[in-house]
Formats: C-alpha cells, sequence, structure tokens
C-alpha cells in the first residue's frame, strides 16, 4: 500500500478522533459537533475555515503547540529539495501535527481557533509528496509563518 495513502489515512483519523464528538463532555468541556457546524458556517471559499482573532489580539496558546508549530516551521525551512529526503520530511511533520492534538491543552473559543488554524496545514500535508517542491515547500512555511498572528 502506498506509504503517502497511509499516512493520510492516519492523519485523517487523527484529525476526525480528535474532532469527534464523544458521549460524555471531553476534557475540554467544549461540543465539537457545535463547534464544526459554526466552522462550516465560517468558511473560506476554498473550503478552509477561517481563524478569527480574540476580539483583535491573538489568542493563548499551550506552549506545547506552539513548540509543535514552530518544529514544523524548522523541518520546512531546513530541508533541502534537492539533497532531502522528502518522505522522512512528511515523516516529521506528521508527526509533528500528531503531537500538537495529543499534547493539545487548550480550551473554549482558542481551540475552536486553533482547529481552524491546523485544518490547512492537514490538507498540505496530504498533499505533499515524497519529492516536494519548491513551492510547496514555501507555501507550508510561509502559511506555518502565519502562526504568531493569531496566536500567542
Amino acid at each position: 500500500m502506498n506509504h503517502n495513502l497511509i499516512t493520510s489515512g492516519l492523519l485523517a483519523i487523527l484529525l476526525a478522533a480528535a474532532c469527534s464528538p464523544v458521549e460524555a463532555p471531553d476534557k475540554h468541556g467544549h461540543d465539537h459537533a457545535a463547534a464544526e457546524a459554526a466552522a462550516h458556517e465560517q468558511q473560506e471559499p476554498e473550503g478552509m475555515p477561517t481563524v478569527l482573532l480574540d476580539n483583535g489580539k491573538t489568542w493563548a496558546a499551550n506552549p506545547e503547540t506552539t513548540e509543535g508549530v514552530e518544529a514544523m516551521k524548522a523541518l520546512v525551512d531546513g530541508f533541502d529539495p534537492g539533497i532531502g529526503d522528502g518522505a522522512a520530511l512528511k515523516e516529521g511533520l506528521a508527526a509533528e501535527f500528531k503531537d500538537i492534538f495529543a499534547k493539545c491543552t487548550m480550551t473554549g473559543e482558542a481551540h475552536e481557533q486553533l482547529h481552524h488554524y491546523l485544518v490547512p496545514i492537514k490538507a498540505m500535508l496530504d498533499s505533499l509528496g515524497d519529492q516536494p517542491t519548491p513551492d510547496e515547500l514555501s507555501a507550508l512555511s510561509d502559511y506555518l509563518g502565519t502562526y504568531p498572528d493569531y496566536f500567542h
């Protein structure tokens, strides 16, 4: 089976599991189903959710989330498409992405906005091939670089 298909499937399952509603209140104390419905109402034309600010201010993020995004950016920025192993890059990015969810302690609207921020990253990771192009890498790096625009 194709490695990209397996990785994409695992990331899809992870994202779905992290965002799926449960019968009992989750550890964050908020309703994912309602948040997902709201996200569908505020999507950008490309189908990606819009990340909103907290009344013009950035959202407080847990340190592990910030570290995960920074680690992803460092992986992308340090990758040389001419000599680098694209499959290893994608695995590293997927591991960091998974850790962001695993270590997330954010709650409320900040948590929901983080999900909105992460959706485009998942899409970029899903489309990233074993030989990422400079354009793909640049787009991912640029997007990861917007994290401080929304979170502190």
